[in-house]
């Protein structure tokens, strides 16, 4: 089978990485810590938690603490 164009297969693959590149944290924070700051301490502090419930609480916690709210 042929590829009926480069440039449409060029373009379908640029949207979707386009998608990619603009994933959203889903966090907000207005004057809070640097996002990817906030997200490296949190990650050190809850690392040691069990996976799950509690380490998402409280990640989402100290996140919390430095400014970020998911909506």
């Amino acid at each position: 089978m042929r590829l009926r164009s480069p440039r449409l297969i060029a373009c379908l693959a640029a949207t979707l990485l386009a998608g990619c590149a603009t994933h959203d944290h889903g966090w907000t924070g207005k004057g809070a810590t640097p996002f990817d700051t906030a997200q490296a301490e949190c990650d050190a502090k809850t690392k040691d938690l069990p996976a799950g419930k509690q380490r998402e609480g409280a990640f989402d916690q100290c996140m919390e603490e430095n400014g970020w709210r998911r909506p």
